[in-house]
């Protein structure tokens, strides 16, 4: 199928979904045990219309990016969008610069479409050389766009402000059961001010499975409780998503949450009658130490 993109005022445009490699190639450290099986995972995605790829130097301490370049070597590279990101205690001028270029290596490309940082820096390190940094990527033709990942408000504000190219994504957790990026503000303001939220952690399956409510939306719309918090998540303004699955099956089920609409009160009454919302992420508060408190 052909993924719907939104697009920015700025003309940045994102399809609406894409998939994550989070735990492909390991968590910390490399795992090879399923990388035949991943390999085809990330196959499987491209061949049913998925172009946008995100991953992270962390994931798999790189080797889900090495999948990834397995896994792209028969298509056109220039029809994919590939997401990567560089890690908080890698922030200064010169590690960013040695990050990006680790990256390029492993996934066997020669730019990347959207490079994050994927926290705000460590303390002790200065975000504007970490800026000075992406900047100069991009000016090199390594870097297309830049944006970041689990930011508040003015640690977002901190780094626009040390950066002449746009920041065009904030990727943060967001859900119908995690709105902490509504808590502090980051949602309304990622939207006021054309930035998409790239929502990572969108399907948080046992809080859908025991929801009422959804199944009820599922029913009047002839859909799964997965597919319908997936449309809730890509009806708010600027958000697109990123889900991880390796499953073939669960891939397909996530694309039938594409190419309909629900109706403006429903996603209101999901919005404001989803059971036992949480305020804080359990995965990555914003909160997290870095070089600037916020």
């Amino acid at each position: 199928m052909k993924i719907p993109l939104k697009t920015l005022k700025s003309g940045f445009s994102l399809p609406v979904y894409g998939l994550g490699t989070w735990e492909m190639g390991g968590r910390m450290e490399p795992d090879y045990s399923k990388d035949e099986a991943q390999i085809q995972a990330i196959k499987n995605a491209i061949e049913h219309g998925i172009t946008h790829i995100d991953t992270a130097e962390m994931y798999g301490a790189g080797h889900a990016e090495e999948l990834i370049a397995e896994a792209i070597k028969v298509y056109d590279r220039s029809k994919l969008f590939i997401t990567s990101k560089v890690i908080g205690f890698n922030q200064s001028y010169e590690n960013v610069l040695h990050s990006c270029e680790e990256s390029l290596k492993r996934l066997g490309t020669e730019y990347l479409d959207l490079y994050l940082l994927h926290r705000f820096p460590d303390p002790g390190l200065d975000i504007k050389e970490t800026m000075r940094a992406m900047d100069k990527l991009v000016a090199d033709g390594k870097v297309k766009h830049i944006g970041v990942s689990n930011f508040t408000v003015p640690r977002l504000k901190a780094a626009q402000e040390c950066t002449t190219n746009k920041i065009v994504c904030n990727q943060v957790h967001y859900s119908l059961e995690y709105r902490e990026i509504v808590e502090k503000g980051v949602l309304e303001y990622c939207q006021e001010n054309d930035i998409f939220i790239v929502a990572w952690g969108p399907l948080s399956k046992g809080a859908l499975e025991d929801a009422e409510i959804l199944h009820k939306m599922a029913e009047k719309y002839h859909k799964t409780p997965y597919q319908v918090a997936l449309n809730w998540v890509l009806a708010q303004k600027n958000v697109i998503t990123i889900p991880k699955t390796t499953s073939l099956e669960h891939l397909k089920e996530n694309l039938g949450s594409i190419g309909w609409e629900m109706d403006p009160d429903d996603i209101d009454k999901l919005t404001k009658e989803f059971p036992n919302q949480k305020v804080v992420s359990n995965r990555v508060p914003l909160d997290y130490p870095a070089s600037m408190e916020a």
